[in-house]
């Protein structure tokens, strides 16, 4: 009888220790589930802020432009249908992108609008000239310059981290300036931009071509009339002999030309 009570006992202490070795383990193991469950959020915490980051880093910090670029250009006369290319050309532009949704569309899309407030070109082309007495070639200078504006829709897509890839489409309100022959010719005349970038981090290189054409007015320089010292007095010639815009017909020139540019986005 003493026996089997010690073996009652001995059965009892066993399913105690394994009753309360389960009950340690299961708490053991909500702990366990509980810090997992910590560390995931915090992960998914630290996830969303590098997302929300890299976002800002990419999109709303690089909102800004600042373009340097090489011209190439062709300047055609209508009325003569003379065509010349230009031997070199600069240009320089400063603008913005304004995106027309915060988020972008598939985590990597968004559609904006183009501001370029300053837009300058240059351009300086040869035109050769037949003198008719001698039969010889002469070559002289024609320098055109425009100052403009440009605004239009743009479309950005981020494919992988900051990488960017990017085209537009603008329209740019000028004022034309050229000239050639001792004549200053000039006019508004409504340009038409298109281009597309590829843009990682800060630095961006891309490719545009810009055209449009005007009946352009001019002004004369006769340079027999000028006279620096006496600029002015009654007996020597005024603004209007030197400058003459009335026997100038107004030509028109149709321009288009190819910029590639280096642009700096902050």
């Amino acid at each position: 009888m003493k026996k089997l009570s010690l073996l009652a006992v001995s059965l009892l202490v066993v399913v105690a220790s394994g009753v309360q070795a389960q009950n340690q383990s299961d708490e053991m193991t909500q702990r366990l589930d509980s810090l997992q469950q910590v560390v995931n959020n915090m992960s998914n915490t630290n996830q969303e802020l590098e997302q929300e980051r890299l976002n800002r880093v990419v999109w709303k910090d690089r909102a800004k432009y600042f373009n340097l670029g090489y011209v190439k250009q062709t300047l055609t006369d209508k009325s003569t249908g003379i065509e010349l290319q230009s031997d070199f050309g600069v240009s320089l532009s400063s603008g913005k992108t304004y995106y027309l949704h915060k988020k972008p569309l598939a985590g990597m899309i968004k559609f904006g609008l183009d501001w370029t407030w300053m837009d300058l070109n240059y351009a300086k082309s040869t035109l050769p000239e037949l003198d008719p007495e001698t039969g010889s070639v002469d070559e002289s200078a024609v320098h055109q310059a425009e100052f403009s504006m440009q605004f239009g829709p743009s479309v950005t897509i981020n494919p992988v981290h900051r990488l960017k890839v990017s085209g537009y489409f603008r329209v740019a309100p000028s004022y034309s300036a050229l000239y050639m022959n001792d004549t200053f010719h000039h006019h508004y005349v409504t340009m038409w931009n298109a281009g597309c970038a590829v843009a990682w981090n800060v630095i961006s290189v891309g490719v545009e071509w810009r055209w449009g054409s005007a009946n352009y007015s001019g002004l004369s320089f006769d340079e027999s009339n000028f006279d620096e010292d006496a600029f002015g007095d009654e007996e020597n010639p005024s603004v209007g002999d030197i400058m003459d815009e009335m026997s100038v017909p107004k030509r028109k020139f149709k321009t288009s030309s190819m910029r590639i540019y280096l642009s700096f986005r902050f």
